[in-house]
């Protein structure tokens, strides 16, 4: 259903369906969840105004009208006393809660609240719909009930917003259902919905329906007859044919079902319909009006909301008139008048509410129109005036793809944007049906180099790596670039999804043209014709260019420390991402040809092991039969397991929980890890082997993980293990070009060193300060003597690199063989002995509850959602008069806030690692070494060098590495060399 530019959208709120979810989102069984110091429930309330908020700024509704149930049984109740008899009533604490909340809605909200004695809100929700679309009104219904489908049309631009999959709070956007979508999700059109609900029932509302008569059989029932009455006028036509006369699907034990379960169906067809002219109140006063703050911000801090008192600018504009977009378009025009400003580059966006504007992008074909654009671009040379770049190609593998297309946009106007065409298959027809031609790739790569070349030309890209390797690949150097807005997008907050599209969704309310959706199945963007390719690349460009200016002050509004990471740190490290990528680093086939042979050997001896412990053959690869065999035949404990869709859980973690409790265990372990190896690295690196270089050029992501870290694909080569002796001889593969080496330099305890440093503990200072192994002080503090072992050491360093991740006493039990209890006292003992560290992590788990996000040495940002499980409310709070303790006990919240603890940790570990990588690339530049770097895993750095200045290398990457960044304690680096990957490690 088309959005209707000229119809004001009106919200209607299926009150009790959003209030029930609010309220069991945040409680078991309807006890616990959300409450004041003193006890007032606050669940329904959080959660009804958080979801009504995002709904509102997600949609920009001119009105907002809610309905609710009453107390009194309605005409359903009198047609038949067992509708929605099987229904729990809720406990008081939810009437109570939806008391305070709807006297929010309507005094502090000014939101009008409809009700119906005798009646359903579903009823009033019907009836305010299709007399709202008969005042002009485009209407759009939150609900959590699938009832509400047949409400839907189309003509009358009614919708529903569903609120499907489970607790309300705990789901992302609703789903925007439209007829298609009804029809999708039930299987029948809007105005079948009825018929298919007096077939089948509804056992949540006690519907009997006709018993027996499933979805799919009642789909087909009316598919074939129309609607109810066309059923049973058939199934009255058969009657009169004798008792063997069948039409269809009706025919044997349904028709026997159809003839018992008429009187059914007709009273659950009655029960199911809407009313659709329900006597309520006039509808002369639906628009939004003013909301009274200060009411608002009283009724918030007297319920302890402080994560809404945040978000009254919000409640402000988006429960005022005119709506969330009329109010920035009038903050716009107000500040235009005040600062005597040139308009932002981004207000045309805002003004055009959540339609994409209509862009009109120049389509370059002509020799002079190339010399034209080119003097343009040459004339945008001041920082303010940067030039966004797009390449369209026929592949994400850029030494795969053709380059068949360039974007280009150096201004705020609709048509400062052009579209160069160079390798289209369909090219289209201009109007006097002469073929359209496309310039020559070499002239136009020719006359553009020099400016892409020049650094003197700001430039800005979404995703600048990709388009970088794509110039390099047809021998064009890229300088200039000012701003990634997929780096810009990352640093302003890591755990958003950063595509073009997620960010214009979410910064603008809509999606640029789907690609998928533009190419089509089979196809590449050279099928693409040339006037939607324009279209397409022309948005691109248009939207990075006006996101460079919003991101870059969304950073500078959260702080300079963001600003200086990216153009000190993420801006300068992605080029040289891109050189390692397209450099690439070389394999050797045949040591894993031969070593593929010896796990596939060893890996025949462990079935054959694991069959004779388990006494029968079994598939070791059938997670389903692992189940049934550990927990069925051979009767383990299955509290160490849980139950799954298609039988008991066999994941690492559970078989690590069972590992001493049989034989087998072990050897499916074994036998998993070995599996896993071939799979992904044995016998894949060889495939990956591009045939243009000779290499494999994995992809590190820059903007992927919420740490900072960096990853890599195609191939993965942050995860290869090295625990094992196989895991460690797949390295042996790795190799320098011919007659060169390798040099491995690898952060000794990076991560505890950074805990060091951040918890000012004094033992772990000194300890590093004086050389000191800190696994063994660890040692001898936890077991209170001074002369220490390997294996004692290794209890040591597990605590160590334990605690930074959050493990508790049981974890630590079974990574160590030691009891709960001596496990437990072991933990009590590190905290005793450093006390800073203890209270440095818990810091951070309340500044994640308290201001939504920690920060990194640098001052990276990870956020933090805890509005699952209701923490969410303990936003702007003083973080030290946090229960750290009953935070820790929502569910699975407590991961999020170990999670929170430990991100400063290996945030920065990743920023220092990178500003290491900027800093190492220069240097080695200007030396002029034979050096190139290949990888970077986690911590390590792998490079290729010439032999002669090997240990030259060494020591500068030795020496940069450790002085990347100056802490309470030093960095050291160990830096070994090799032949091969292994062998320098």
């Amino acid at each position: 259903m088309p959005e209707d530019k000229g119809k004001p959208i009106l919200l209607l709120v299926d009150g009790h369906s959003l209030a029930f979810r609010s309220f069991y989102a945040f409680s078991k069984g309807g006890e616990g969840g959300l409450q004041t110091k003193e006890g007032t429930p606050t669940s329904v309330t959080y959660g009804f105004l958080k979801s009504l908020l995002d709904n509102c700024k997600l949609l920009s509704p001119e009105g907002v009208t809610i309905a609710f149930d009453t107390a009194e049984p309605t005409f359903r109740h009198k047609a038949d006393p067992n509708y929605k008899a099987n229904r729990d009533v809720a406990p008081d604490i939810f009437f109570q809660d939806l008391a305070q909340l709807q006297k929010i809605l309507e005094e502090s909200l000014n939101l009008p609240i409809f009700t119906a004695p005798g009646y359903e809100a579903d009823d009033v929700l019907g009836t305010l719909a299709n007399k709202a679309s008969d005042n002009g009104w485009q209407v759009r219904i939150l609900t959590g009930d699938r009832d509400l489908f047949q409400l839907v049309d189309d003509d009358r631009n009614i919708a529903v917003l569903y609120m499907g999959g489970g607790p309300y709070a705990k789901s992302g956007s609703p789903a925007f259902i439209n007829e298609a979508g009804v029809k999708t999700k039930l299987g029948v059109i809007p105005t079948k919905v009825i018929d298919l609900k007096a077939l089948t029932g509804d056992s949540s509302d006690n519907i009997p329906g006709i018993r027996g008569v499933g979805p799919k059989t009642a789909i087909n029932l009316l598919k074939e007859n129309g609607d109810l009455d066309g059923i049973f006028k058939i199934l009255d036509y058969l009657e009169t044919k004798g008792e063997k006369a069948t039409q269809g699907v009706i025919k044997g034990a349904l028709k026997e079902k159809l003839k018992t379960g008429k009187e059914n169906a007709y009273l659950s067809r009655q029960l199911a319909e809407i009313m659709i002219n329900v006597p309520i109140k006039e509808l002369s006063n639906l628009e939004l009006t003013k909301i009274n703050q200060e009411s608002l911000k009283n009724s918030l801090e007297g319920l302890e909301l402080f994560s809404l008192i945040n978000q009254l600018p919000n409640f402000t504009a988006s429960f005022s008139k005119g709506g969330f977009n009329t109010n920035q378009r009038s903050i716009s025009s107000t500040d235009k008048k005040s600062n005597n400003k040139k308009n932002t580059p981004d207000e045309k966006i805002e003004d055009s509410g959540t339609q994409p504007p209509a862009i009109k992008p120049q389509i370059i074909e002509t020799e002079s129109q190339l010399k034209s654009l080119v003097n343009k671009l040459s004339r945008c040379n001041e920082p303010l005036q940067p030039v966004a770049i797009d390449t369209e190609t026929t592949s994400l593998n850029p030494f795969k793809a053709e380059l068949v297309g360039l974007g280009f946009c150096w201004g705020e106007n609709l048509d400062d944007i052009a579209y160069i065409p160079l390798g289209h298959n369909s090219q289209g027809e201009l109007k006097d049906q002469s073929i359209r031609q496309q310039l020559p790739i070499q002239n136009v790569i020719q006359s553009l180099t020099p400016w892409l070349s020049s650094s003197y030309h700001p430039k800005v890209l979404q995703n600048a790596k990709y388009d970088r390797l794509i110039f390099l690949h047809n021998g064009i150097p890229l300088e200039g670039v000012v701003m990634d807005t997929l780096l810009a997008d990352y640093l302003s907050n890591s755990t958003n999804k950063h595509s073009l599209d997620e960010i214009a969704k979410r910064e603008y309310g809509f999606t640029p043209i789907n690609f998928k959706e533009l190419v089509g199945k089979g196809e590449t963007f050279k099928d693409v014709d040339i006037d939607t390719a324009s279209i397409y690349c022309g948005m691109d460009v248009y939207l990075t260019r006006k996101l460079s200016f919003r991101i870059r002050s969304q950073l500078q509004t959260k702080g300079s420390e963001l600003i200086q990471l990216l153009e000190k740190v993420e801006q300068p490290l992605e080029p040289i991402l891109a050189e390692m990528e397209a450099r690439g680093i070389c394999i050797d086939i045949p040591y894993l040809k031969e070593l593929s042979k010896e796990l596939n050997q060893t890996l025949k001896g462990l079935e054959e092991q694991a069959y004779k412990s388990a006494g029968f053959e079994f598939n070791l690869n059938s997670p389903k039969q692992l189940g049934e065999i550990l927990f069925d035949k051979l009767a383990l404990d299955k509290k160490k397991s849980r139950k799954t869709k298609t039988g008991w859980s066999t994941d690492a973690n559970v078989l690590e929980r069972l590992e001493a409790d049989h034989p087998l265990v072990p050897l499916l372990v074994e036998h998993r890890t070995l599996s896993k190896l071939v799979s992904t690295y044995v016998d894949a690196l060889p495939q990956l082997v591009e045939a243009e270089t000779g290499r494999v050029h994995t992809d590190f992501n820059q903007a992927v993980t919420a740490t900072g870290r960096l990853s890599s694909s195609n191939p993965n080569l942050q995860n290869i293990p090295i625990r094992t002796e196989f895991s460690r001889r797949i390295r042996k593969a790795f190799l320098p070009q011919e007659n060169w080496k390798l040099i491995s330099a690898d952060y000794s305890q990076i991560e505890l060193r950074i805990l060091a440093h951040l918890s000012g503990e004094e033992i772990l200072q000194e300890a590093y300060k004086n050389g000191d192994d800190v696994h063994t002080l660890t040692a001898k503090i936890l077991l209170e003597k001074e002369s220490i072992n390997s294996n004692e050491r290794r209890l040591g360093k597990t605590i160590n690199f334990g605690v930074i991740y959050g493990m508790g006493a049981q974890r630590f039990a079974r990574s160590t063989g030691l009891n709960q209890s001596e496990a437990k006292d072991f933990l009590n003992r590190f905290k005793e002995r450093y006390p800073k560290v203890f209270s440095f992590l818990e810091l951070q788990e309340r500044l994640a509850l308290s201001k939504g996000y920690v920060q990194t040495l640098l001052g990276r940002r990870r956020y933090f959602n805890f509005d699952k499980n209701g923490l969410g409310r303990l936003l702007g709070s003083d973080p030290m008069n946090i229960d750290l303790k009953r935070a820790r006990r929502a569910g699975m919240e407590a991961q999020q806030l170990r999670a929170a603890a430990n991100a400063p940790i290996q945030g920065s570990s990743a920023d220092i690692i990178k500003i290491a990588m900027v800093q190492l690339a220069t240097k080695l530049k200007v030396s002029g070494v034979a050096a190139n770097l290949l990888l970077q895993v986690h911590d390590e750095l792998v490079l290729e060098v010439e032999p002669s200045v090997i240990e030259e290398v060494k020591n500068i990457v030795v020496s940069t590495m450790e002085n990347a960044v100056h802490l309470a304690v030093p960095l050291v680096v160990h830096a070994s060399i090799g032949d091969n990957w292994m062998d320098a490690k």
